[in-house]
C-alpha cells in the first residue's frame, strides 16, 4: 500500500475513532470524499500531496494534507472547534497507520470561509505530515 493510501487510511480511522470529535460531529461523518446528501457538520479529507524525501521512496515520504470541515451553523464557532478537536486527535493516527510509520506532524493552519451558498461554513486544516514505509 503506497505510504499516501495509508495515510489516507489512518487520518479517517484515527478521527472516526476519537469520541469527543464524534460528539461534536454528532456521529462518525468523516470520509474520504463526502457522500451526496452528508448531515452537517462533516468532516472530509480534501487534498493530499505527496513527495519523497529522497531519491529512494523507502526512506519515506513527506505528504501535504487538508482536513475540511462544513458546518451550516449561523457562524463559524461549530467549524473552530471541530478543527481544534481534529488537530488533537492527529497524534493517534500513529495506531491507524499501517505499513507506515508516522515520523512527524507539523504546521497546522487553520482557516474558516463562508462559502457562496451563503449558508455554509467551510474549515480547512493544513499540516504536514512525514511517514516512511515499515522494513
Amino acid at each position: 500500500m503506497s505510504g499516501q493510501a495509508a495515510l489516507r487510511g489512518a487520518i479517517v480511522a484515527g478521527l472516526a475513532a476519537d469520541p469527543a470529535l464524534l460528539a461534536l460531529l454528532g456521529g462518525p461523518r468523516i470520509h474520504d470524499g463526502a457522500p451526496r446528501g452528508c448531515p452537517h457538520p462533516f468532516v472530509e479529507l480534501g487534498a493530499v500531496e505527496t513527495r519523497l524525501l529522497t531519491a529512494e521512496r523507502e526512506e519515506g515520504e513527506r505528504h501535504a494534507v487538508d482536513i475540511h470541515v462544513l458546518s451550516r451553523r449561523p457562524a463559524r464557532g461549530e467549524v473552530a472547534v471541530i478543527l481544534d478537536a481534529i488537530e488533537a486527535a492527529l497524534p493517534t493516527l500513529v495506531g491507524h497507520l499501517v505499513g507506515h510509520r508516522l515520523i512527524h506532524i507539523a504546521d497546522p493552519v487553520s482557516r474558516s470561509e463562508r462559502l457562496r451558498d451563503g449558508r455554509t461554513w467551510r474549515g480547512r486544516l493544513s499540516v504536514r505530515i512525514v511517514t516512511e514505509p515499515l522494513a
